[in-house]
């Protein structure tokens, strides 16, 4: 266990010592500062249910930048381990494929997660500040969790498998256009994913939970059960996808 944990804290640490890091998310932060308050959708909500409303549109709006830059900057952490031959010096030690993989895994998410994570702590403890009760300032975490934390639990696995078959810059080209295509397209003009459970942005997720993208009774509104479902099935192939990447590097072992 020790191991494993000293895999996360070390991903985590590299991940978040890179000025390319602070750099791509400094400059989406004074992105999206400057959208919500020019567009008026920071506001102090008052009711719950608006407040969780409001706090589902953020969550989307942030996935449609946030994830992107994550799943590009953590497409090079198993290919860089190859290069440095670091892969070849954790076989020589206890450390097995598996730990090794989710420890990698994990501590990338966590920090890809961070940036995110701290502007909605932002905004609970905003709403504490202004008075509100603490289950009414925790309605933000609830969109966080649901709409957030799945697409970067997907992106993830696929930014750390799919450069073990190609070159990074490919994937990074690949995954840019995936990510706006299955996303954000409309399915009516264009064969997408978007309106799949295979969506990773968060929209099943914020109709589903929070009411948001329609009204009671709309048939372009999903239901809950839809939104589990999505959770599900995006989770899912994270695991895939982190399978197929195990296995890619036991093979590779047996060939050296």
């Amino acid at each position: 266990m020790s191991r494993f944990m000293g895999v996360i804290r070390n991903e985590f640490g590299m991940s978040v010592r890179r000025k390319g890091f602070w750099l791509a998310y400094g400059l989406l932060l004074l992105f999206y500062g400057g959208l919500f308050v020019l567009g008026g959708q920071i506001e102090v909500s008052s009711t719950q249910a608006q407040m969780g409303q409001a706090s589902a549109e953020m969550a989307f709006t942030l996935n449609m930048f946030f994830p992107l830059v994550g799943g590009i900057l953590l497409a090079d952490r198993l290919v860089r381990d190859r290069r440095l031959g670091v892969d070849e010096l954790l076989g020589s030690t206890p450390l097995g494929r598996v730990e090794y993989l989710l420890g990698k895994y994990i501590g990338g998410l966590l920090s890809i997660l961070m940036p995110v994570f701290f502007i909605y702590l932002a905004l609970m403890v905003c709403g504490l500040a202004l008075g509100a009760s603490l289950r009414f300032s925790l309605v933000p975490l609830l969109a966080f969790l649901a709409i957030v934390v799945p697409a970067y639990v997907f992106i993830t696995a696929f930014s750390l498998a799919c450069p073990l078959v190609m070159p990074v810059r490919v994937y990074q080209i690949l995954f840019t256009g995936y990510w706006f295509w299955g996303n954000y397209l409309n399915p009516e003009f264009i064969p997408t994913l978007n309106g799949t459970l295979l969506t990773p942005g968060g929209k099943i997720a914020m109709e589903g939970f929070f009411g948001v993208g329609g009204s009671v009774g709309d048939t372009g509104l999903y239901t809950p059960t839809q939104a589990v479902l999505n959770l599900v099935v995006l989770a899912a192939c994270a695991g895939l996808a982190l399978a197929a990447a195990e296995r890619f590097l036991a093979w590779r072992a047996s060939q050296a």
